[in-house]
């Protein structure tokens, strides 16, 4: 056990090390391995190898058309939707409501409020604008490596078992095989187990976020639907990347009541992800407390920006199998 345990402190050493050497090999592998997993949530429903074949091809042809759905709709969207920003802060500050109001104000002060107004119309203009400036000129690249992320997911799909009986022998000599195959086994249940878990967080707040949209009368509710869903995989991000195209949306459609409908919707969201659905199905089914899956994803994505976000919650399943395992002794991936 001690000759398994070292072996994997220095694979995992050489895999931090690949980060920082080889930073776009080591994300693509990396994130192929999780995507591998999420194609295969849908084959759990299937007995049946011909139909479990089936639904991961047409889980991985989907994902391809809707990253293209996204990107594609994405852009001449937030590009549209910018004028309507600008002219809605111009509207209320040569209303005659708002001149009122800054009139029984003392004249420092009601300048104060325009310039900010004003800055604000600047700087959400200049955001947006530099926005969709970086989404088109990344577009291509993103499209590229999706494709990549898929290509490699679906190898990985298909020579899992050649992997399991054939490389990790090779790469792990000397190693106790049953103290190996119980971690890496337990390890792979907690990551499909983690998978599976938030893909059904992520359907519920792509729900959410869509069915609000249609309700307020909000255009393209399937777009946020789906990119509410799709960018609920990077936790406590994810909502901020739907909500600056939701918002400048909600605006061009119904003025500031829509930006107070948006952001209702999104605070709605919120709750159901981190007050509700996190805690019931995160820290119950993985069980780990939500407030060190919290600390864990900052401080990784602190290190490692978005692609560290999406993958503290693995690191931290590693880290807890690793320490059941290899130093309390156990095997069921429970510290008590």
């Amino acid at each position: 056990m001690k000759t398994t345990r070292n072996w994997l402190i220095a694979y995992i050493t050489l895999y931090i090390a690949s980060l920082y050497l080889f930073p776009l090999t080591s994300r693509i592998l990396t994130l192929s391995l999780i995507l591998a997993m999420l194609i295969e949530v849908p084959t759990g429903f299937f007995k049946n190898e011909r139909a479990r074949r089936l639904a991961a091809l047409l889980t991985g042809v989907g994902l391809v058309v809707i990253v293209v759905y996204l990107l594609s709709s994405s852009i001449p969207m937030i590009i549209s939707n910018i004028s309507s920003f600008g002219n809605e802060i111009d509207r209320i500050l040569e209303g005659e409501r708002f001149n009122r109001l800054m009139a029984r104000l003392p004249e420092s002060v009601a300048v104060s409020v325009k310039d900010f107004f004003g800055s604000l119309n600047n700087v959400m203009i200049g955001f947006a604008l530099d926005t969709a400036r970086k989404v088109a000129a990344s577009a291509s690249s993103w499209l590229t490596g999706a494709v990549l992320l898929i290509i490699g997911s679906v190898y990985l799909l298909r020579n899992k078992k050649n992997f399991s009986e054939k490389i990790v022998p090779v790469v792990f000599p000397g190693c106790d095989r049953e103290s190996l195959r119980d971690f890496l086994g337990g390890f792979n249940r907690d990551l499909q187990n983690y998978v599976f878990q938030r893909t059904i967080i992520a359907l519920s707040v792509g729900t959410t976020i869509g069915a609000g949209a249609f309700l307020l009368g909000i255009p393209h509710p399937l777009f946020f639907a789906i990119l509410g869903a799709i960018t609920n995989y990077i936790p406590y991000v994810g909502v901020v990347m739907t909500g600056i195209p939701f918002l400048l949306v909600g605006n061009a459609a119904h003025g500031f009541w829509g930006v107070f409908g948006v952001i209702a919707i999104l605070l709605v969201a919120g709750v159901i992800d981190g007050w509700v659905m996190t805690p019931m199905l995160m820290s119950k089914r993985l069980r780990m407390n939500w407030f060190i899956i919290l600390v864990a994803v900052i401080a990784i994505g602190e290190l490692l920006g978005i692609f560290g976000m999406i993958i503290g919650i693995p690191a931290l399943l590693f880290i807890k199998r690793f320490w059941s395992d290899f130093v309390m002794g156990r095997s069921d991936g429970i510290l008590e």
